[in-house]
């Protein structure tokens, strides 16, 4: 039997072989070294083979729900953070102007001591209250000192009506919030009283410690 013999070198023969097809690689080949490089090239293969096994992915469709499901939590935590911050944004109010604080009053030195020492200090809605401010109610939100009720009735005059003497600052207006204290009955101004404020409204619960 005549052995098949190729043209050239048998080597450069098998190197211009397609390695990943194997069926292409003549099984009756010549030479040590066309051999033994047949020998590689399909070793090589078989281990390509067996190492290029990658873990069963899932399918593709149960990767599709996960990304929809993962996007369904994201949207609804960013979603709830974001109302969150929309309410506690909503509850702040600026405000803290004194009452009677005009230049035409004659104001007691503020002090955050003397504002301690009040008999009373409140969150409150001012409700009703009579022309010259002899009589004034307010809904109580927030006791910091000195009471439990919901309403209070207290004497405010000259803060209030056409004879204020805050011609030049706020007086109390009914249906206006306020953060108010005072002692011996009476809605204190000068600071001691103040158009409804979130921040001042904390530092008030912080210094009377309510």
């Amino acid at each position: 039997m005549s052995k098949r013999r190729f043209e050239g070198d048998p080597l450069e023969a098998v190197r211009r072989i397609d390695p990943i097809d194997p069926l292409t690689v003549p099984a009756d080949t010549t030479g040590a070294h066309a051999r033994a490089l047949f020998q590689e090239v399909i070793s090589m293969n078989d281990t390509e083979t067996r190492t290029s096994k990658a873990p069963r992915r899932q399918p593709w469709m149960r990767r599709l729900a996960l990304g929809a499901g993962m996007a369904v939590v994201v949207a609804a935590v960013a979603g709830g953070a974001y109302a969150l911050l929309r309410d506690k944004a909503e509850e702040i109010v600026v405000g803290g102007e004194p009452i009677g604080s005009g230049a035409m009053t004659m104001c007691i030195e503020y002090t955050e001591e003397m504002l301690r020492d009040q008999q009373f200090a409140f969150d409150g809605t001012l409700i009703s209250a009579t022309e010259n401010g002899s009589e004034v109610v307010f809904e109580v939100h927030q006791w910091f000192k000195g009471g439990d009720a919901a309403q209070v009735t207290l004497g405010a005059e000259g803060l209030i009506g056409p004879t204020s003497i805050a011609l030049t600052g706020p007086g109390l207006t009914v249906g206006e919030r306020y953060l108010a204290s005072g002692s011996d009955g009476f809605v204190w101004a000068c600071g001691y009283s103040v158009t409804y404020d979130t921040g001042v409204a904390a530092h008030w619960a912080e210094l009377f410690g309510a």
